[in-house]
């Protein structure tokens, strides 16, 4: 039986949130992601990312002295 016809199942949300306890930076940027409401769980694969796109990387100027 697939995962995605549970998903009311409360073992699998105490899994999924266990997991994000575990694991809560981002697989795919490496970021930490706030809270489980923004973190989407695929408990098959133990994958965190965030929900929607990754928040764009800071940029930071870094400024030399003259030479």
């Amino acid at each position: 039986m697939p995962l995605s016809s549970r998903i009311d199942d409360p073992i699998l949300e105490q899994i999924a949130r266990d997991t994000f306890a575990l694991f809560p930076k981002c697989h795919r940027c490496g970021r930490r992601i706030e809270s489980f409401e923004e973190a989407d769980v695929r408990l098959h694969v133990q994958r965190i990312v965030h929900r929607g796109t990754c928040p764009p990387v800071p940029v930071v100027e870094r400024v030399l002295p003259p030479e």
